[in-house]
């Protein structure tokens, strides 16, 4: 027996940058992101396997992290057998792409209708939760809050329900590498900084803003939070006490010039970026040809991809 899903990636437009309980994985801030269409993972799990196993792009792949969330999964739901996981990803891993909010969304999905469970969208944000935070936000399409909440209960994803809009993301891949500083180890160093508590409450500011913004479908509000909440939150790296760090190299820094220079130029571009060198550039539709020629033409080798609002979690 086997049942696959589908989950996309989202990318938080307000970041989550900060755990306040690493074992429930509760962040210590909301966040607010936009699903793509671009960007998936699609899973497959079947049972009667030895063993967990994980098959990454057709390649069999260290299984702790898979078989310690499985084992999360177990002890929520009910004891099952040992499952193997089939996963494509079309992403990049670790790179700042969010591959893992997409994979562990779909694996959730995956396991729990393979165990013939209906569960809603709500409840599966909090298990897939467990095994990446930014996962909760994949189950919804277009655009999802996560409510940091106090508890497992109250630490959710839900649907904004926003209007459609004519947003684009340009995404301008700089490294498909695995970054060196992983997101948890990121994070742990990043709460050391001694303006933390100033950023978590603009980021608290900015989620109610951000919300206003999505539906009033203003575009360019939203890219305006959303350059100034990722800009703060990569600051706090550099100013982490405990082994200071960026994400940042020298193509990430042109990219951020090259999109402040459309702005002057009166184009609607904004700069987000995760937990990798990767820049997304927030735009519309009418607008990401000319973001991706002023890339180019900058940067001629530079692999990009336009994504627009994707859908919610699907099932074969």
């Amino acid at each position: 027996m086997s049942t696959t899903a589908t989950a996309h990636t989202n990318i938080a437009f307000i970041k989550y940058w900060g755990k306040k309980d690493p074992i429930l994985n509760l962040p210590t801030t909301s966040s607010l992101s936009l699903t793509l269409d671009q960007f998936y993972t699609q899973t497959t799990v079947t049972t009667h396997a030895q063993a967990d196993q994980l098959i990454l792009n057709d390649i069999p792949v260290d299984t702790t992290r898979t078989h310690q969330f499985l084992n999360i999964l177990r002890e929520q739901l009910g004891n099952f057998g040992p499952l193997t996981v089939t996963s494509t990803n079309h992403v990049p891993t670790s790179a700042g792409l969010a591959s893992s909010a997409s994979a562990f969304a779909a694996l959730t999905g995956a396991v729990t209708r393979e165990l013939k469970l209906t569960i809603p969208n709500e409840a599966l944000s909090r298990l897939a939760r467990r095994g990446s935070g930014s996962a909760s936000r994949s189950f919804y399409g277009h655009f999802a809050m996560w409510h940091e909440g106090v508890d497992d209960m109250s630490s959710f994803a839900e649907s904004l329900h926003a209007p459609d809009m004519p947003i684009a993301l340009v995404v301008a891949e700089v490294s498909a590498d695995v970054k060196k500083v992983s997101s948890s180890e990121g994070m742990r160093r990043a709460v050391t900084s001694p303006n933390y508590g100033d950023w978590l409450r603009k980021s608290n500011a900015q989620f109610v803003d951000m919300q206003a913004a999505v539906m009033a479908a203003d575009i360019e509000k939203i890219g305006s939070l959303a350059e100034d909440n990722a800009l703060s939150m990569h600051a706090l790296n550099l100013t982490a006490q405990q082994q200071p760090f960026t994400y940042f190299t020298s193509e990430t820094q042109q990219i951020l010039k090259i999109v402040q220079g459309l702005r002057q130029q009166g184009f609607l571009a904004f700069a987000t970026i995760d937990a990798g060198p990767n820049v997304k550039i927030i735009t519309t539709l009418t607008t990401a040809p000319y973001v991706v020629a002023a890339l180019h033409d900058m940067l001629p080798q530079l692999h990009i991809e336009t994504a627009t609002s994707g859908s919610g979690i699907t099932y074969d």
